[in-house]
């Protein structure tokens, strides 16, 4: 039986990697406009400082720090506390897929004097998260006398499988430049998780020497200028029909950002991001395999849950689409929304088989202390019974990566 426990979408980025336009409009977007008053100084020094202390850290140690902190400070797992435990079922692994953004969105304004930021190249957050996987495989942190640790050569059995999507805007790219790098990376893609492994941290330091079996999924990102189905708009549609086209060829799965926040760098944001753009889609690639990520959360007041019924409504019509519960999971009252959801006998068993485990680590620490809590929420619900549980940190998310 498999000892899989997969996080199906979370990130690895240091402060080099985003755009920090986008990301300062992020903070902004949470309502710390006056910074520095009262409630916002308070979650400045909890939260984003949490966050960025994260995110300060040299990129390369970024998978080590996260195994040792996993294993060494409560609540702890896969160290000397035993495996993840869910009901009869024990998981020894964690497999993550580093969802690699491509914030390379041009000429995002801003109401200041150099008031045009004019985007980052995807390359060197891509070369960074190949680094850290390969570093990852070969070392680890011992504790020392003060509790630091040190890098040393691995010894211990790894606790995570790691293979990253490749985060693509195809706006960003001329359409043979688009091909050039999708065949590239995805012509000899087989979906089976022994070749993925096989490639796992054996990154030679040269992007364009990087091929198949290497990158286990495509991330899409509207917030940052991409329309999932762009009419009227001949140019763009033929690179999108193009990707559409070798990802239902190839049943690579997509992940697609589908909540109403994150990093917004661009004015149809809310129009891209909505998930009624992907009803034409998958009109006609039916095919696709999709996760509809957050779940379609919509967190700005009384915005409602429009989008969500829209993913349910997707999961329902269409046999590769899913969802995940990432940066959602932080309290009880979302594990009793999310057994609501789940309560109608006629939809359970559709939308039970769909709904993927998924912390949007690092960006969750804006709400929540550490990967480890987040894990420890879910696992500690009893909203949610064991059996759907599997499924969402096993089952479904092994039937979306994996052919």
């Amino acid at each position: 039986m498999d000892r899989t426990f997969f996080d199906i979408h979370m990130h690895a980025m240091d402060l080099s990697h985003p755009n920090l336009v986008a990301f300062i409009n992020r903070i902004h977007g949470l309502g710390l406009d006056l910074i520095f008053g009262g409630v916002a100084e308070t979650f400045l020094k909890n939260e984003v400082l949490n966050l960025l202390t994260v995110m300060e850290n040299n990129i390369e140690d970024y998978f080590i720090l996260m195994e040792y902190f996993l294993k060494s400070k409560q609540p702890a797992f896969c160290g000397a506390e035993g495996p993840i435990r869910i009901g009869g079922r024990e998981f020894d692994t964690i497999l993550l897929t580093p969802l690699v953004v491509d914030f390379g969105f041009k000429h995002i304004k801003t109401d200041t004097f150099y008031n045009m930021a004019l985007g980052k190249p995807v390359d060197g957050q891509t070369v960074d998260n190949l680094n850290a996987i390969k570093k990852y495989c070969s070392f680890e942190f011992k504790p020392t006398d003060t509790d630091d640790g040190t890098a040393v050569p691995r010894i211990s059995q790894t606790v995570f499988e790691i293979y990253p999507f490749l985060g693509i805007n195809p706006v960003n790219y001329e359409y043979n430049d688009m091909q050039t790098l999708l065949q590239r990376c995805f012509s000899g893609y087989t979906g089976l998780r022994e070749n993925l492994k096989s490639h796992m941290g054996k990154f030679d330091g040269v992007l364009k020497n990087v091929g198949s079996n290497v990158f286990a999924g495509v991330k899409l990102y509207p917030p940052l200028g991409f329309d999932p189905w762009p009419d009227g708009k001949p140019d763009e549609m033929k690179k999108i029909i193009y990707m559409y086209d070798l990802c239902v060829s190839k049943q690579i799965p997509v992940t697609i950002h589908c909540s109403d926040g994150g990093f917004i760098a661009c004015a149809e944001s809310a129009d891209y991001t909505n998930p009624l753009k992907w009803r034409e889609v998958l009109h006609r690639f039916p095919g696709l395999k999709l996760n509809l990520a957050h779940f379609g959360n919509q967190g700005k007041i009384f915005a409602g849950d429009s989008w969500r019924e829209t993913v349910i409504e997707l999961i329902i019509a269409y046999d590769n689409v899913y969802t995940d519960i990432s940066c959602l999971g932080f309290d009880e009252g979302f594990y009793g929304k999310l057994k609501d959801v789940l309560h109608d006998p006629d939809t359970f068993d559709r939308l039970a088989s769909r709904i993927m485990f998924g912390t949007d680590f690092m960006i969750d620490l804006l709400w929540g202390p550490s990967y480890n809590d987040y894990l420890a929420r879910f696992i500690q619900t009893n909203e949610i019974n064991d059996e759907v549980k599997v499924k969402m940190c096993n089952e479904n998310p092994a039937r979306f990566l994996f052919k």
